[in-house]
């Protein structure tokens, strides 16, 4: 029961993002944003399963398919991502500590506080709502349901 909550507040999230993006124009930022993300993945080695691969050559192909790039846009996410996510692969996989530093690291901080800056700036809160949904929600799963072995 719990589990189809939480997927139908997911799918009512993802639904009115869409909408938004779709209906006011504002896919073209957080198709650019999305693009330095999944950049970023790749060239931080971290898509180690084929169906990381495939869903992030599928939001690429989309994206080059439909969507005008920012290159000052895309390039500056591109290089916060990379930045801030090496710091989390390194601390995570060479570190391997554990308190405070690492907690902070491990829980993504990366996506919202970059796109909270974007924002404020830019007054486009599409984004820094789908990058915080994002992060809560994959955090909120990672945490309450581990795995076992």
């Amino acid at each position: 029961m719990f589990t189809i909550i939480i997927i139908a507040a997911i799918y009512g999230v993802t639904m009115k993002l869409a909408d938004l993006c779709d209906e006011h124009g504002l896919r073209e930022h957080t198709a650019n944003i999305l693009l330095a993300m999944n950049l970023a993945f790749i060239v931080r080695g971290r898509l180690d399963y084929r169906n990381h691969q495939v869903a992030a050559s599928l939001i690429i192909l989309t994206f080059l398919f439909s969507s005008p790039i920012h290159p000052f846009l895309s390039g500056a996410f591109y290089v916060t991502f990379v930045t801030l996510g090496s710091v989390k692969d390194y601390m995570g996989d060479v570190v391997k500590k554990s308190g405070p530093h690492a907690t902070f690291f491990e829980l993504m901080p990366y996506y919202p506080l970059p796109t909270l800056l974007y924002s404020l700036l830019s007054n486009n809160w599409v984004v820094f709502t789908a990058f915080f949904t994002y992060t809560i929600s994959y955090n909120a799963v990672k945490y309450i349901i581990r795995p076992t072995t």
